[in-house]
């Protein structure tokens, strides 16, 4: 009498076969959905930061009597820190002897830095545009109590994006929009 009961080697090889493939097909794209992760991650961060630029200045969290409002800097064209070798922003508090000036962030001015704000690693700035075309670097500032914001400078018609990648793919990317209405977007 023959035992039909079990496995046998051909078929216990196939089955560790098949579990072997879909775990290479698996742990391949591993690494990439961790950059695109951390690229999600970071830009909902720049979004969420704007949104705080924008409350800190309705609020009146102001450090001074000096205090005309908050901001963010970019520049795509600063290297990473070396430390964290990571890229950055920062928020700042707009600090100007005449309030009614345009408001827009001077590195080596009166303005003072809030918080730099790291972009996770592989994520850096790729882009950034003013009304559609790419320039190296933006403040983007809200003066209270409205708050109005200024793009550069200018407090009407104009829209800033900031392109954010990944840094060994550029071409996957999140876009966070803001116009001087205020309205902040992010897209893909």
């Amino acid at each position: 009498m023959k035992n039909t009961k079990g496995f046998t080697l051909i078929e216990l090889l196939v089955i560790i076969s098949i579990v072997f493939l879909m775990s290479i097909a698996v742990f391949s794209n591993y690494g990439k959905n961790n950059e695109i992760f951390a690229l999600e991650r970071s830009s909902q961060k720049l979004a969420q930061d704007v949104r705080r630029g924008q409350e800190m200045s309705v609020s009146g969290l102001v450090g001074s009597a000096t205090t005309c409002g908050y901001g963010l800097f970019f520049d795509k064209t600063t290297e990473p820190s070396a430390v964290a070798n990571q890229y950055k922003y920062i928020i700042y508090e707009e600090k100007d002897a005449d309030c009614n000036v345009a408001v827009r962030y001077w590195q080596s001015g009166t303005d003072a830095v809030k918080e730099t704000i790291y972009l996770e690693t592989g994520v850096k700035i790729c882009d950034i545009l003013s009304d559609g075309v790419t320039i190296a670097s933006r403040s983007i500032s809200f003066e209270p109590p409205n708050p109005l914001t200024y793009i550069g400078g200018i407090s009407s018609g104009h829209t800033a994006a900031i392109v954010l990648c990944v840094e060994k793919d550029t071409s996957i990317t999140r876009t966070i929009t803001i116009n001087n209405a205020g309205m902040v977007q992010l897209t893909k």
